[in-house]
């Protein structure tokens, strides 16, 4: 590959780890209340599943399933935006 090539490629998976932030952040931003009783209970996705799952659908229908790493992105910023950094209280 060359290496304009590689630096699309690289664009792409920055521009797919903004949005899967973005996306999450807003999950957070308007469910403040629910994050945290899900932070304490250990159970954010079962409180959040049809936020979730819109929001991945959202990300999947923007960012081509050529993009490296794609699900990697978004199931990062749900354990580093939704969780804290702690995958165990996603549930």
């Amino acid at each position: 590959a060359d290496a304009a090539s590689l630096k699309s490629h690289a664009d792409d998976a920055q521009s797919a780890r903004r949005y899967a932030r973005l996306l999450v952040s807003e999950i957070k931003l308007y469910n403040e209340a629910t994050v945290r009783e899900g932070r304490d209970r250990r159970d954010l996705l079962r409180r959040l599943g049809p936020e979730v799952d819109r929001a991945r659908r959202l990300y999947e229908e923007r960012v081509p399933s050529t993009v490296a790493g794609r699900a990697h992105h978004f199931n990062h910023e749900l354990i580093q935006t939704l969780a804290g950094g702690d995958p165990s209280l996603l549930g």
